[in-house]
């Protein structure tokens, strides 16, 4: 049975930027531990997107219907985003307001494995990943790992390329994702979680 791996590149800053840098690390890493797994990169910058205004999904232009079938069609994710002025990207922002969340619909992000990594230029907004994207991926009833992923400045040499330990978490985190999300698919009663708030009859 195939798997497909799409990554989400929440930078529209031209390659390479480090965020698109980490991501490829963490591909490589589920690749080295799947070989048999499909990887894709959504790179936002690539997309002529539109603002999400509350429209069906199949209402907007041909680019933001494409974006948002690769998520569709993916069994897990890789989301990755600078940060700026203390929280995520806008254009991460507004792709996953255009994403659909309908219980009795389409919802394509509940019960599948989203791996979460962010950059920045300091330390100062490790706790984004915590405060902002985690309860973004809870609220679409996603799976996310313990591990998630910040990376500075300082975990960069002057080529861009990530150093030290950062490599070894960004092959962990591509194991994790796999790992998990193979076992998701395994337990069928566990892949599609209530939505908060749910009652039973």
């Amino acid at each position: 049975m195939s798997f497909k791996l799409l990554a989400i590149n929440g930078s529209l800053t031209p390659p390479p930027s480090r965020t698109r840098i980490v991501l490829d690390k963490v591909l490589a890493g589920a690749k080295a531990y799947d070989p048999t797994i499909e990887a894709q990169v959504l790179e936002l910058r690539d997309f002529a997107l539109e603002f999400c205004d509350g429209r069906s999904p199949d209402s907007y232009n041909s680019d933001t219907r494409r974006a948002l079938a690769l998520v569709e069609e993916a069994d897990a994710y890789l989301v990755a985003t600078p940060i700026y002025r203390g929280s995520y990207t806008g254009a991460l922002k507004n792709f996953f307001d255009l994403v659909p969340n309908d219980p009795h619909g389409r919802d394509p992000l509940r019960g599948k494995v989203v791996g979460l990594l962010a950059t920045g230029g300091s330390d100062h907004h490790y706790l984004v990943l915590e405060h902002q994207l985690r309860p973004l991926f809870g609220f679409f009833g996603s799976y996310i790992p313990a591990r998630a992923i910040y990376a500075s400045a300082k975990d960069f040499d002057a080529l861009k390329q990530a150093q030290g330990r950062l490599v070894e978490e960004l092959t962990l985190l591509g194991q994790e994702v796999v790992t998990l999300s193979r076992f998701l698919r395994e337990s069928p009663h566990l892949s599609r979680p209530e939505r908060v708030g749910s009652r039973h009859s």
